[in-house]
């Protein structure tokens, strides 16, 4: 497999690359993953800074599709002589050689924002007499003219190539082995190498991609149905998982894939209809503070010095239950509203309840009061249903809710549980 074979005597001549240029390859990858979404590709994925700046691999057909891609960020533009071009052949030609099988195949990209220049007469060129060409050599090759290009582009790459391994290599041996691997190449071989090569050259920078894949967010937010508020968050959070991706060992664990890009505006989505099906009145439940810090037996017992025991443990079975229903719920915005509207439900009630009763109330008047207030709650929570998304709507949960209003200080029986809203 090339993710295998291409850890294999892997070298680093370009030590700013890492630097320099991860910004250029994060939005790389991003606008990649992106138009992956928006042409509906299922079987795609890309990572950086593993065999190339950013590789792209695509199972969409029989044949698995390889693009390692070399991400250039400069202010003056390349030719032939400099370092970053023969670097990016170099490691486009160890790629090339022996990492593809039948059911794989490969090719190179090369992106920067720079133009391309002519070449001067140095390197292996300096002491020769030789005319260069009157187009840039790199424009040959972009091109494919390459019986103009090859006579001065072969020269100056096989030399860099045997410089490059030299330094990493001791061995005499090994370093003819990489000079025979050269001399094998016919001129069929090399355009077949070279074709597999697609130069991209004065394209947009970093600043320009990054409000490219802005665009294209964008378009993916109509599609997905998607609030527009939340374009900047999902570019972000890409090229986050892009980046974090990169200080993963293992393979799988590095890579980014195109299911988790749509993934991302689909849970936005789904945001995006639970907002707008939210009881605003969550806000409102932060708001209420009470002294009151009693528990439900005591506030029944202080009313009703009779009350049951066993019908108390059984109230508190059921506060243990609701409470336990309420923390496992996934949108705690909704339990809260669902909490107030309860709340103020039955705060009226009682308030009314205790005007008419004196400071002494019986089991049996409590009892007729906590089936009143689930009925009347259970009225309230069914007509807001129609509105928003409640949090619970069977009458048991609204019973259960009464008796953790009980419990947790915001409802009483006598003038202990004021609150202040």
């Amino acid at each position: 497999m090339i993710n295998e074979v291409l850890q294999k005597n892997k070298i680093n001549t370009d030590a700013d690359a890492s630097i320099k240029g991860l910004g250029l390859q994060k939005v790389r990858a991003a606008q990649r993953l992106l138009e992956a979404v928006i042409q509906e590709k299922k079987a795609l994925y890309c990572m950086i800074e593993h065999v190339d700046d950013v590789l792209q691999g695509d199972w969409q057909e029989e044949v698995v599709k390889y693009t390692a891609e070399q991400n250039k960020s400069y202010s003056t533009g390349f030719s032939m002589n400099s370092h970053e071009i023969k670097n990016s052949l170099r490691i486009f030609f160890d790629a090339w050689l022996g990492t593809v099988e039948m059911s794989e195949s490969i090719q190179f990209v090369f992106y920067t924002n720079t133009n391309i220049k002519k070449e001067n007469k140095v390197g292996i060129f300096k002491d020769i007499e030789v005319t260069f060409p009157e187009e840039p050599m790199l424009q040959l090759l972009k091109e494919k003219r390459y019986s103009e290009a090859f006579p001065f582009v072969l020269p100056c790459f096989k030399q860099y190539y045997i410089e490059q391994h030299g330094k990493h290599l001791k061995d005499t041996e090994e370093i003819r082995q990489f000079q025979e691997i050269l001399d094998s190449m016919t001129e069929e071989k090399w355009k077949k190498f070279f074709d597999l090569i697609e130069w991209n050259f004065g394209e947009p920078d970093e600043v320009e991609v990054r409000k490219n894949i802005e665009n294209l967010v964008e378009q993916l937010c109509v599609k997905f149905d998607v609030n527009g508020k939340y374009v900047g968050l999902i570019t972000a959070k890409i090229l986050d998982m892009i980046e974090a991706r990169k200080f993963e060992k293992d393979f799988l664990r590095s890579i980014v894939h195109v299911a988790e890009v749509e993934k991302l505006f689909l849970l936005f989505a789904q945001e995006a209809r639970v907002e707008e099906k939210l009881d605003p009145m969550h806000g409102k439940w932060d708001e209420i503070s009470c002294n009151d810090v009693r528990n439900l037996n005591e506030k029944f017992l202080s009313v009703c010095a009779e009350f049951e025991k066993d019908l108390l443990d059984e109230l508190e079975e059921e506060y243990v239950e609701g409470a336990y229903e309420q923390r496992h719920h996934q949108n705690h915005r909704q339990v809260k509203a669902y909490n107030y509207r309860v709340y103020k439900t039955c705060k009226k009630i009682i308030d009314k309840f205790l005007k008419t009763h004196g400071e002494k109330i019986t089991q049996v008047e409590i009892e007729a009061l906590m089936d009143n207030l689930t009925v009347e709650a259970n009225k309230v929570i069914q007509d807001k249903a129609k509105t928003y998304n409640v949090a619970f709507e069977d009458e048991d949960m609204i019973r259960k809710t009464i008796i953790l209003l009980f419990q947790e200080c915001y409802l009483a029986l006598d003038e202990g549980g004021k609150t202040d809203e």
